[in-house]
């Protein structure tokens, strides 16, 4: 199963896609990565083909990569010739015969080269990994029945024994243009442990095994992924962490998963009732932003505490504070763009394009970012070649005219990366400034009555897909784009949901520091950071390895609030028992009591 010789062009090109797209992409256990294969990499798979091109420009040590690929996509000639010579291995998921279903693969690994699968099979958008498919683990264990050999297949082959790398690619907001990735590689799995039931034993060993490895697999990639329950406590974290730290750049990279799954689970906590109204808080702050096409971090110019206190009062931002925020957004914005235009003029059409193709599909958000890369890059081939041809038109008669214009274009485009993050996010707070502005300044009738607001808000589609096998009340939340409102009749009550909630949560966090209460916490994270891991039910512990729930751990309040504080979350100085608690009622501004909103 050789790689022919499109496999690295479109390497180069996927990595173009993705540095253009992404500010920032950085590799975590990059040294669990062994320097020569075979290597199953085991991904989790939520964003289409971004998640391929992800993996292959970030894996370690050079290894090129063989991807599993249904076979109907090979049926068009060209599509067909293009995917074999880039070394994908077509899958026919219908042959029952795993020694040929897996034939490609095996006759790679022999030759100590590296597959890459998605054991999710397919692409999705649930606040949580979705059940792996045992496709890996048969893989991977009746590679060893390969290397073993039959009569039928001609004996024993030689080769190295395969291992499995997890591996979860972090999106700090998959289809946010100019976001950031982690990429964490995990603990290489053997097949040491699983080798002797598989090849020895009957039937039903060999199917236990195979699930032992495929939980192992699923709680490795857990254990480096962002997993909430549901969509309320994963919007919840989301905006407990953007308002802990206003800036996206503000949180490393390196802590970003530990940080959101510590959130996550501090909103799993429902026996504290005060964590549950701050939840249904956040919750209700993230719908009026989503609805009002807003984001925290386009607020961050209006007051708010440089370290979040509830004790201090911090009134709703007046109608002159609008208006300066807007007029200082505007100059900066003009300040700026002479130094950005000409990037600017040669690159909008691109940015059009690109947009387009993500309002096809509106609905489906791990297809977004593809669809702005894919009609980015096809524009792209054509724009680029049209502009250096313009370029060379002008240096024609010099001697090395070509190499020149060559020079300029890619000189352009360098600048252009260089200046797009400051003069894109000027542009995003231009925009948030005037609909604040329009938002503030219009009579208030035109406001839209917030109870109204929360009875028609829907997040999700109202007919859920349906999964054979699955209960009705475990089946799939089905992520839907939020209805869009003009943000005029919105914004009065962004503001004050932004301001309640900055104080609850910091009230929040402080109260437990100060009592030190018990809040659930992933069992990983309760062993790295001093918590305790609670035993399993004795019905749990009845159940087969591969069907127990994952133990469940707790952290203490103060342990959790120190983790967020030492990683930059403005929180400031630790406080004496009972002193936050006490200022929460009273301050001037906004109150919110339940879906209720008066303002003084």
């Amino acid at each position: 199963m050789p790689f022919g010789v499109t496999h690295k062009p479109l390497v180069a090109l996927a990595n173009s896609a993705i540095c253009s797209f992404f500010r920032s992409i950085e590799v975590f256990g990059a040294e669990n990565v062994p320097e020569q294969g075979p290597i199953i990499f085991a991904c989790s798979h939520t964003n289409m083909a971004v998640d391929p091109a992800v993996l292959s420009t970030t894996v370690p040590h050079g290894h090129l990569l063989h991807y599993w690929v249904k076979d109907s996509l090979f049926k068009p000639a060209i599509a067909g010739v293009i995917m074999r010579n880039a070394g994908n291995i077509a899958v026919d998921r219908k042959n029952k015969n795993n020694q040929k279903l897996y034939q490609g693969t095996f006759e790679a690994m022999a030759l100590g080269e590296c597959v890459g699968v998605f054991p999710e099979g397919t692409s999705h958008t649930e606040p949580h990994l979705i059940a792996l498919k045992d496709g890996t683990a048969w893989a991977a264990l009746e590679y060893l029945q390969y290397l073993h050999g039959s009569k039928e297949n001609g004996g024993p082959k030689k080769g190295r024994k395969c291992i499995i790398v997890p591996v979860a690619i972090g999106y700090v907001d998959k289809s946010k243009y100019r976001s950031r990735v982690a990429v964490h590689y995990g603990q290489a799995i053997p097949m040491d442990e699983y080798e002797q039931d598989f090849l020895n034993g009957d039937e039903k060993e060999r199917k236990l095994a195979v699930k032992r490895l495929t939980r192992k697999v699923d709680t490795e990639m857990k254990m480096m992924s962002v997993n909430a329950a549901d969509w309320d406590t994963s919007f919840a974290a989301q905006m407990a962490r953007e308002l802990l730290w206003e800036r996206e750049d503000s949180l490393k990279l390196q802590d970003y998963v530990d940080v959101a799954q510590t959130l996550v689970d501090l909103f799993t906590t429902t026996s504290n009732e005060r964590i549950s109204n701050l939840r249904s808080l956040l919750v209700n702050y993230h719908r009026l932003l989503a609805s009002s096409r807003l984001t925290n971090a386009a607020l961050t110019d209006l007051p708010l505490p440089q370290t979040l206190d509830p004790t201090r009062k911090v009134a709703l931002p007046s109608r002159f504070s609008t208006l300066w925020l807007l007029v200082k957004d505007t100059i900066i914005s003009l300040f700026h763009l002479p130094f950005f235009l000409i990037p600017l003029i040669v690159n909008f059409p691109t940015y059009v394009v690109g947009t387009l193709g993500a309002r096809m599909v509106e609905d489906e958000l791990e297809t977004q970012a593809m669809m702005k890369m894919v009609f980015g890059i096809l524009f792209s081939t054509i724009s680029v070649p049209i502009l250096f041809f313009i370029v060379w038109s002008i240096f024609r008669q010099v001697p090395l005219g070509a190499g020149i214009a060559a020079v300029i274009v890619w000189a352009l485009q360098r600048y252009h990366y260089r200046l797009i993050d400051e003069n894109y996010e000027a542009y995003k707070r231009l925009v948030a400034a005037w609909r604040i502005l329009i938002g503030v300044w219009v009579p208030r009738n035109w406001e839209m009555p917030l109870p109204s607001f929360l009875e028609s808000w829907t997040k999700f589609a109202p007919d859920p897909p349906k999964i054979a096998g699955l209960p009705p009340a475990t089946q799939p939340e089905k992520y839907k784009r939020p209805v869009r409102l003009p943000s005029r009749v919105l914004v009065r009550h962004v503001l004050r949901y932004r301001l309640e909630a900055a104080k609850e949560l910091a009230s929040t966090l402080f109260e437990l520091e100060s009592q030190d209460a018990q809040v659930n916490a992933s069992f990983w994270l309760a062993e790295r950071f001093g918590g305790d891991v609670l035993k399993l039910s004795k019905e749990d512990e009845d159940l087969n390895e591969w069907e127990r729930p994952l133990p469940r751990g707790q952290r203490g309040g103060s342990e959790v609030v120190s983790f967020l504080r030492e990683r930059g979350a403005r929180l400031g100085a630790v406080k004496n028992a009972g002193h936050w608690a006490a200022a929460s009622s009273g301050d001037e501004g906004a109150s919110l009591r339940g879906d209720g909103v008066t303002s003084d």
